[in-house]
């Protein structure tokens, strides 16, 4: 007799599934794999080995592309809940944990659905998070991170749970700290529970949830879940594929759709889509591109870390059997890579060595110590370290523990190695794999600098996750990227930026468009973000280990116009300013430990002062019989236990301008009191309508003094929003029980200037109907909503102002006294801040 079978089909933005079940429902076998944007042969390879002549009736998640011949469509949420419901028949919540969403189900006594929540398009990336976080880390797979993150008997660091950027920066600081990888694995997957804790499991009425996607089979973040929700959480080993399962299960049911098949090419459809290109392809046509090529390359295995990356070494002129004298010595450690480069007296780069930093930057360092000391051997040299110095994001924790003579930001080691190759260049691009920077020199002085802030951070290791994700080595990339047309990706923000990857993909864009396509998004987010409205010169530097993707830097050539200089040492030449400065400085005696420092066990660890309110997060290391710790906000030695006051020696800004800015009311008139939220844009403003309403003879109360906004918050916005967002409903509810009415105007475009694109945040300039909205807060005629900052003039805001005082019966109060306390007001506050000039 035939057997019946039916196959069920599940396509995510990361991973494809499928799953055979009988009539009976019971389950044949399943089957997982990432498809890394391949998803025709991923689906293919999957489907090999079965008997396709049994298989009676196909069903397929929504979530799957146009790639499906024939057969049911089901709902991918209600995929899972049948999925769900078979393996728990009286489930009362659903999780689903996904790549870039995660979602909570309920169900009510009687079992039927009941509610769905979700995280935000702006918290997206959850499972893709942590499947980038065990490729930054160097470990094998998420398996292997998931394992290392449940072993873990130590401690953990903190990190963001709100945003996978933000996560990104405190992973950093984490690793500088000296947390090992099973503790940074852990924090990691803690902060994802906590994200999701936040978000959906409040006010719970079950006291069980069954978890279910990728994510679920992560055990550690299944038991910090269950720890932070005190809920029990149950997962099963299909939680994986609950999608492909329930597709099958749906498909059984659907008798229309049975039909038989004979090859998988019966079942696959190749993916046919009118693709719409946006950016012609990348070439190179005004830029000098050097070739990297050095006198000899070879890379470097260590012997006393052999479990560590490999050092690759430059050696940039010919040294054998030489003696060198004094040599100086820079150290970049970077987020992703460290690097080092030592010159001699006459400054020639004598060799370059680069690594990953693997979330180790000691180790890092001391396997590029060790490859010196290699690198010495073998070719028989003779030398010693006349100085050193360390830059990067890790400079102040490696330098204090090498003993670095001089310790340089990113910037001036950038800027000073640019000079040093061309005494023209008058703006540096700089894209590292945490942070970007942008610099304009004259004359080779530093005359302006900027930095991206947190929310457009990892644009080198964006590109890098990009590349793994499609399954394209760093090394192959530009070859890949150049040459070829792609569409038009967000450059807003790479959580954006990655979910129009997925779409692409899913839409049948080859990987080869995609590649390209983030380049462009990279390059449109630097010049949006970092750049900003600075002017960029004529003689550009592109410096940093991504200048090395030819396709990108001809991506920048392409929307300046302009040549792009690209010097062979560039993934160098933040370690190369800082051996350039240590030789200008002609210190004398350096205070460097020793090439040898790659042999000794040095401990290192993390504290918290509490001597005083601040609360230090101290990094402290031992060598050489030595405590080494930095971190200290005061100022005091390690070994002083006592807080050290810098206040009698230091003029404190944001005192001063406490003290100018603080408000007295003048008038005594009875009047209804109206709140003013400290949050969002009002923060900065809160003292202009003070005085404002109080020339009005109108009193006021504000939030300034409210501590905890955030965390109560979250008790009351119904969506998961960004912190300041959040916070914005803990003042304006902290305001509710304390004034009879609560200013929260609407900010829609910022008029200060000339420039009319600057516009608020997309959330921000809504939040006041969406808080009026809300149904939690009882009085909905109490919040004050004129539209003050838009594209309409002052005066139009002064008449929304009037509007506004006659709309909460202040009749006696008229258009030419609100213009007037307008203008004093203004006034008021611009001589305040002239003198805090």
């Amino acid at each position: 007799m035939k057997n019946t079978y039916y196959l069920g089909i599940d396509v995510g933005s990361v991973a494809v599934s499928t799953a055979i079940i009988d009539e009976q429902d019971r389950i044949i076998s399943t089957r997982y794999t990432f498809h890394k944007g391949q998803i025709v042969s991923s689906l293919e390879s999957l489907l090999k080995n079965i008997k396709i002549e049994e298989i009676k009736g196909i069903g397929y998640t929504s979530s799957t592309p146009n790639v499906i011949r024939d057969g049911t469509l089901v709902d991918t949420r209600g995929a899972y809940i049948n999925a769900a419901k078979h393996f728990h028949p009286t489930l009362r919540s659903l999780l689903i944990i996904g790549a870039e969403k995660f979602g909570l189900i309920t169900f009510d006594k009687e079992n039927e659905y009941h509610h769905y929540k979700s995280n935000s398009s702006c918290a997206a990336g959850t499972g893709n998070f942590l499947d980038q976080q065990a490729e930054r880390l160097h470990l094998k797979n998420i398996q292997e991170f998931s394992k290392m993150a449940y072993e873990n008997t130590g401690s953990i660091p903190k990190i963001a749970s709100r945003c996978a950027v933000f996560a990104k920066t405190d992973l950093i600081h984490a690793q500088q700290e000296g947390y090992s990888l099973s503790e940074i694995c852990d924090g990691l997957s803690y902060g994802l529970a906590k994200n999701m804790a936040n978000t959906v499991f409040q006010k719970n009425t079950f006291s069980s949830v069954v978890a279910s996607g990728g994510v679920a089979l992560n055990k550690a973040v299944i038991r910090h879940l269950g720890q932070i929700t005190n809920l029990k959480i149950s997962v099963d080993k299909y939680a994986h594929v609950y999608g492909a399962l329930g597709a099958a299960m749906e498909c059984r049911k659907d008798k229309k759709k049975h039909i038989s098949y004979n090859s998988v090419e019966d079942i696959i459809l190749p993916p046919i889509q009118a693709k719409k290109y946006f950016y012609p392809p990348l070439q190179l046509k005004q830029s000098d591109y050097p070739d990297f090529k050095s006198h000899e390359t070879y890379t470097f295995k260590s012997v006393s870390y052999p479990g560590f990356q490999v050092v690759e070494v430059d050696v940039y002129v010919k040294t054998r059997n030489s003696s060198l004298g004094s040599i100086y010595m820079g150290i970049d450690i970077g987020s992703t890579s460290s690097k080092a480069v030592i010159i001699d007296r006459k400054k020639e780069v004598i060799a370059g060595f680069y690594t990953r930093t693997s979330g180790q930057p000691l180790k890092a360092v001391q396997v590029i110590l060790e490859s010196i000391c290699n690198f010495k051997e073998r070719k028989k040299l003779h030398f010693h370290v006349a100085g050193t110095g360390t830059t990067g994001s890790g400079r102040k924790f490696i330098g204090r523990i090498i003993g670095a003579d001089i310790i340089l930001n990113e910037i001036t080691a950038h800027a000073r190695a640019a000079v040093e190759l061309d005494s023209e260049i008058d703006t540096i691009i700089e894209i590292g794999g945490q942070d970007s920077k942008f610099t304009i020199l004259h004359d080779g002085m530093i005359t302006f600098s900027a930095m991206n802030n947190v929310c457009a951070a990892g644009t080198g290791s964006f590109i890098e996750e990009q590349a793994k994700k499609l399954g394209c080595p760093l090394n192959d990339y530009s070859g890949r990227a150049e040459k070829v047309r792609s569409p038009l990706a967000s450059d807003r923000c790479t959580v954006f930026m990655e979910r129009d990857i997925n779409h692409y993909l899913m839409d049948g864009y080859k990987p080869d468009e995609i590649l390209a396509a983030v380049l462009h998004s990279t390059r449109e987010n630097y010049l949006a973000k970092v750049v900003g409205k600075s002017h960029i010169g004529d003689k550009i530097f592109f410096q940093g280990a991504t200048a090395k993707n030819k396709a990108l830097v001809a991506a920048f050539e392409q929307k300046l116009n302009k040549p792009i200089m690209v010097s062979k040492y560039c993934h160098l030449t933040g370690a190369l300013g800082v051996a350039l400065e240590i030789c200008d400085a002609n210190i004398g005696t350096t205070k460097f430990r020793g090439l040898d420092l790659y042999k000794k066990s040095i401990p290192t660890r993390s504290e918290v002062c509490d001597l005083c309110t601040n609360h230090c997060k101290l990094k402290v290391a031992e060598i050489d019989g030595q405590v080494e710790a930095y971190g200290f906000l005061c100022g005091r030695d390690y070994n002083v236990k006592k807080y050290v006051s810098n206040k009698s020696s230091h003029f404190q800004l944001m005192r001063k301008r406490k003290e100018l800015f603080r408000f007295k009311a003048t008038s005594n008139k009875d009047s209804p009191i109206i709140g003013i939220p400290a949050g969002l844009h009002l923060h900065d403003e809160v003292l202009f309508w003070q005085f404002f309403f109080d020339l009005l003879s109108v009193k006021t109360v504000t939030s300034v003094n409210y501590h905890t906004p955030v965390k109560d918050g979250k008790n009351f916005c119904g969506a998961e929003f960004c912190a300041p967002m959040t916070a914005m409903y803990g003042h304006v509810d902290y305001l509710e029980k304390r004034a009879d009415y609560i200013f929260l105007p609407v900010y829609l475009k910022d008029t200060r200037g000339s420039n009319m694109n600057g516009q608020y945040c997309y959330y921000t300039q809504f939040v006041s109907s969406v808080i009026t909205a809300q149904s939690t807060f009882n009085s909905r005629k109490k919040i004050l909503t004129p539209l003050l900052k838009s594209s309409h003039s002052e005066l139009y805001t002064r008449l929304e102002l009037y509007r506004m005082l006659k709309s909460i019966g202040l009749n006696d109060i008229g258009f030419i006294h609100i213009s007037q306390a307008y203008e004093k007001a203004k006034k008021h506050i611009q001589a305040l801040n002239s003198l805090c000039k």
